[in-house]
């Protein structure tokens, strides 16, 4: 039913493309210029400066990759812009990171040009650059002595001498001196102007292992994932980000949470973005859609991410206004992008308090390599030093594995296989439903995903493709509560990039899935679950659906200004009836001002959870249509950021869901505000905000708050790099109390707030780098005033009032832990 507008909708895109598109002659000459600017700031020592500028050639690297991903020119220079700009001035953590990254894009752009010599030698100095731990001296020496056979006895550039210096210092590291002083000598005789070869030749000089190249950084990455200009409300927060942060746990979708238009509702892990509830953001690992990372799932939603940090590289979060490219999602996108193919043998190990896991990058050959990592939890040990063993009948405990294969059997193509599984169980004394006893949930997941990307040889055309599988079961007992439950559901997506000129790029895909649900338990007849309530028993059932869509989409550039327009349909799980999603984009940019304006349809299926208990005072529905508008704002200074966006998002097309008031429509608007500090090299500041107005009006007439109305959200983050290798890190938080029913007769639905919510965490982090390892020790205690916090409000039959259910870092609590790297 959706092929007629599709294919109208290609056929118009295509058909407009040509007469639009302008020629650039010289796509990375702005971009350059920066580069050149930061490395005589690094000179100076001004890092902080050449930090913010290597940061605005990236972004242009990055647009231009996002139209031509072949070109080479391009990958080097955004490794020069990472490596020699941006990593000077960062924190150890993320030095490492950016180094990883750069490697791994110099080597993508040598394997689509072997003799590109300035991609080579950026490779072999940031080999050299690297601590002794790292182990990488014996790959510069290689890519080193690559350069030497490959610009022979030339000198007709003066950069030639300094491969001649470096070779010869790592001679001199691994004790051969003759053959380092050899090496000089001839160096000096080629370049007998060259100061620094000629002092390294004299006889009594002392070979000099601590000179080398200017720092260089890291790269994020390739045209398997180079997304296009950023889009209203799309925010990325990396790997050092998750990591540094204080009281993120270290966990993905809890530092996603610290974005503005992220609602703060609670302490799990489940993201409510701008008044819209969990279901409605769309959760992505390298491109293909899963059914769930969260572990500890229960009548509020899961407490962590059950994905390691270390393996992520990025995570790209959009609030509001997204591409077509992303359907059956009314909200948002959570796009996760995993570490590479790799380079280099690399090792963790670490231990807490709470976890252990280990993680292992093994390269296997020239064009494919297998990373893998593991971390089993345990709270027992954490619960007893704090006193908060009676709170749990089973201390809450989850195991984890993720493992990934990557083939590149071409410069052009990329083959990947990733496999993840989790199980958890936890069995914590809970009042909920007029009932105070223990709630035991456990659950396990499976999935695997399958992806490939292909550059064709001759044409401007990128072509990605992958699979999706997921089987999860959960299973929650409490009171007379019991329910058993498995879903699967399988997802195969196409995508094609086809870039026209240097002013168009033509984007078109399509997706199929199917789902599939088992149940079978006993659910409560009435708002309790307390001993000899009635239940209602569900015999074994078994539920199927599919869904089919496709969209297409043409980005326009014009000087400053980036225009996108798109188009998908649908067939969505649940829904009768093929929907149509029309969307735009547009970004324009003067001097360091950016602004920015979308808008468009968005729906989803009505194939997600059931409630378990039912709640006659809460309005209850399921919507499946909304409507964005966007218009933002941002500006890029020598001393960081400001981003301002408003939002408007309207919701209709609603389902019947629950025992509560019927929804008819609802909406929520509000404002997010973002200011970063990243001027200096030791400290790194955000400061987010958000107001939000969300309201529904029921089928009865009435108009209330919406469940999610937080009116206002605010984080605000400080990360510091102190003297001999210590960093410290505090994060606080706030958030308006959630909206809830007061359960007196005759209560108007959602007329109360909970208190408010407010925490402060603080973290430190002690390095101590060796020659054969880096040890990296943290003690992080979070919720440092021992603030109760309270999550929800239940109702006490015996003594007929309400009782305050408390989050679970209600009180202070520390954790400490430490890991090794190493090769």
């Amino acid at each position: 039913m959706f092929a007629r507008p599709f294919l109208i909708s290609i056929t118009l895109l295509f058909g407009f493309a040509v007469p639009l598109a302008a020629q650039q002659p010289d796509p990375n000459a702005e971009a350059t210029a920066l580069v050149r600017a930061c490395i005589g700031l690094v000179a100076d020592r001004k890092t902080g400066d050449a930090a913010n500028e290597g940061r605005r050639a990236e972004a242009r690297f990055r647009a231009r990759l996002s139209r031509a991903p072949r070109d080479v020119e391009a990958m080097v220079g955004l490794a020069r812009a990472l490596s020699q700009c941006e990593l000077p001035a960062a924190e150890m953590i993320a030095q490492g990171e950016l180094s990883s990254q750069a490697i791994e894009l110099l080597a993508n752009a040598l394997a689509l040009d072997p003799t590109h010599w300035t991609a080579r030698y950026v490779l072999a100095s940031i080999h050299l650059r690297s601590p002794e731990f790292l182990g990488r001296a014996p790959r510069a020496a290689a890519e080193f002595d690559t350069l030497l056979q490959q610009q022979g006895a030339r000198t007709d550039n003066p950069r030639f001498a300094r491969v001649y210096e470096y070779r010869g210092s790592l001679y001199a590291r691994s004790g051969k001196a003759d053959s380092a002083r050899i090496l000089w000598t001839k160096g000096a005789q080629l370049f007998p102007s060259d100061s620094a070869l000629a002092a390294l030749a004299r006889p009594a000089s002392t070979p000099p292992t601590s000179q080398a190249p200017a720092s260089l950084s890291t790269v994020r990455v390739v045209a398997s994932a180079m997304p296009p200009m950023r889009a209203s409300s799309t925010r990325e927060i990396g790997k050092a980000q998750i990591l540094n942060v204080a009281g993120g746990t270290a966990d993905v979708l809890q530092s996603v949470q610290l974005q503005p238009g992220a609602t703060r509702v609670g302490e799990g892990s489940d993201l409510y973005t701008r008044g819209g509830d969990p279901t409605e953001t769309a959760l992505l690992v390298d491109g293909g859609r899963v059914a769930t990372l969260a572990r500890f799932e229960g009548l509020n939603g899961g407490m962590f991410g059950a994905i390691e940090p270390f393996v992520v590289r990025a995570v790209r979060y959009s609030s509001g206004g997204f591409s077509v490219r992303n359907g059956n999602a009314l909200s948002g996108v959570i796009d996760i992008e995993t570490e590479g193919r790799p380079r280099e043998r690399y090792l963790r190990a670490g231990l807490s308090l709470v976890q252990l896991a280990g993680t292992a990058r093994l390269p296997l050959n020239r064009t494919s390599g297998l990373w893998m990592s593991a971390r089993m939890s345990q709270t027992a040990a954490l619960l007893a030093t704090h006193g908060r063993r009676n709170e749990f009948e089973g201390a809450p405990h989850s195991e984890e594995a993720i493992v990934s294969y990557i083939s590149a059997p071409s410069p052009t193509s990329e083959v990947r296989a990733t496999a993840l599984v989790e199980q958890d169980d936890a069995r914590q004394i809970t009042t909920a439903a007029q009932w105070t006893g223990p709630f035991h949930a456990a659950g396990s997941a499976r999935s695997l995903l399958l992806s490939s990307r292909w550059l064709a040889p001759r044409a401007p055309l990128v072509v990605r493709a992958n699979v999706t599988a997921t089987d999860r079961t959960s299973a929650w007992d409490f009171g007379v509560l019991s329910r058993r439950r498995r879903d699967q559901q399988a997802l195969a997506r196409a995508d094609a990039e086809w870039t026209v000129n240097e002013s168009a790029t033509v984007r078109a895909g399509s997706e199929g899935a199917m789902f599939a649900r088992n149940e079978r338990g006993a659910v409560p007849s009435s708002p309790t679950v307390a001993p000899q309530t009635p239940t209602r028993i569900l015999d074994e059932s078994r539920a199927t659906t599919r869904q089919m869509g496709g969209y297409a989409e043409l980005q326009l550039t014009r000087d400053a200004t980036v225009a996108t327009l798109g188009l998908r349909a649908d067939a969505l799980p649940g829904e009768p009836r093929t929907t149509i999603d029309p969307r735009i984009n547009i970004a324009t940019t003067l001097g360091r001002w950016t602004g920015r304006l979308a808008t468009g349809v968005f729906h989803q299926g009505r194939w997600r959870a059931e409630p378990v208990i039912p709640d006659s005072l809460t309005p209850s529905g399921l919507a499946g249509r909304a409507t964005h508008i966007v218009a933002g704002i941002e500006r890029t200074s020598d001393k960081g950021s400001l981003q301002a966006e408003l939002f408007d998002k309207r919701y209709a097309d609603y389902a019947r869901l629950g025992a509560g008031p019927e929804i008819a429509q609802s909406f929520a608007r509000g404002v997010d505000l973002l200011a970063s500090n990243r001027s200096g090299q030791r400290h790194n500041a955000s400061l987010g905000y958000s107001f939000l107005h969300a309201t529904m009006r029921l089928a009865d007439g009435r108009t209330v708050r919406s469940p999610y109305d937080v009116t206002h959200s605010l984080t605000a983050t400080l990360t510091s790099s102190l003297s001999s290798g210590w960093s410290l890190g505090e994060t606080l938080r706030y958030g308006t109390g959630l909206p809830h029913t007061e359960r007196a007769s005759g209560a108007r639905p959602l007329g109360a707030r909970l208190p408010s919510y407010a925490r402060a965490d603080v973290r430190v982090m002690r390095y101590f780098r060796a020659s054969s390892f880096l040890l990296t020790t943290l003690v992080e205690m979070i919720n440092v005033t021992n603030r109760h916090n309270v999550s929800g409000i239940t109702w006490d039959p015996a003594q007929q009032r309400e009782v305050a259910m408390h989050s679970f870092f209600a009180s202070r609590t520390v954790v400490a832990g430490g890991e090794f790297q190493f090769r």
